[in-house]
């Protein structure tokens, strides 16, 4: 009976450290895409280095869930989900554009690039410190990211190779329409304007079937029709960038006059 008991504890035990870790894992899955991509680009593997990137964003969705779920949220994976997002969706975009594109402009090309890296450090920096904050916060502001966060911002940097590589039509990749996109994305990053965070989209018990069955349409559509349909999904986080901004103001207006009641 003894040996069964310390058997099981020991099954039990190791169950306990695979959830521990499995956030972080999540975590480093994501960095090693991020950097894999700046090596795809390295060999002009366009398509690959772009791929990775979303593939960063897809689990960088999901490690901040997880650890929610399993009850193993810490300040060592919200550090270590930083400093990954830094990589993946800074520096990995910034050099993959440089090389397909912005080297043409030479120093301006790199100036713009750096300005990106920079832009995505400090939202993530804020980003931290909010957090630390998060618990003053009303419940209905918890919703909302102030600025975009850093992977919104790698996707829509990247959305020139996107359409390129939907279309085929060199004038995405000018280095005029690039800088732009650039300078676009990293001062949405910094800027003051409220976002839908992605806890609004938690699945519950009552949205289940419904949540399965977009998710399956929209593996299908990666599948099928892969720079397509991420080129409408980026066209349609655009659109809903002023919707949030708008429920944003219309949320703190009703806040204010619950308030003076």
């Amino acid at each position: 009976m003894k040996h069964e008991e310390s058997f099981e504890e020991g099954i039990n035990g190791r169950k306990g450290n695979f959830v521990r870790f499995l956030p972080s894992t999540i975590t480093i899955f994501a960095f090693c895409f991020g950097l894999t991509s700046i090596k795809f680009a390295l060999f002009q593997r366009w398509e690959a280095a772009v791929l990775c990137i979303f593939i960063s964003a897809v689990l960088d969705s999901f490690d901040g869930k997880v650890a929610r779920l399993l009850g193993q949220s810490s300040q060592f994976g919200a550090q270590l989900d930083s400093l990954s997002d830094l990589v993946c969706f800074g520096v990995a975009p910034s050099i993959v554009l440089f090389l397909r594109s912005m080297r043409l402009f030479e120093s301006m090309g790199w100036g713009v690039c750096m300005f990106f890296v920079v832009c995505c450090a400090l939202r993530l920096a804020r980003f931290n410190a909010d957090q630390m904050q998060n618990n003053e916060k009303p419940d209905w502001e918890k919703n909302y990211f102030t600025g975009i966060p850093a992977p919104a911002g790698a996707l829509l940097s990247l959305f020139p190779i996107v359409l390129f590589l939907e279309t085929d039509n060199c004038v995405f990749l000018h280095p005029k329409f690039v800088f732009c996109c650039l300078l676009f994305s990293g001062l949405l990053m910094i800027s003051s304007f409220k976002t839908f965070s992605s806890k609004m989209l938690e699945i519950n018990d009552k949205s289940v079937s419904i949540s399965l069955i977009v998710i399956s349409f929209l593996v299908i559509c990666l599948i099928t029709e892969l720079w397509l349909t991420l080129s409408t999904l980026i066209a349609i986080y655009l659109l809903v960038i002023p919707y949030s901004m708008y429920e944003y103001a219309k949320g703190k207006e009703e806040s204010e006059q619950s308030s003076e009641k």
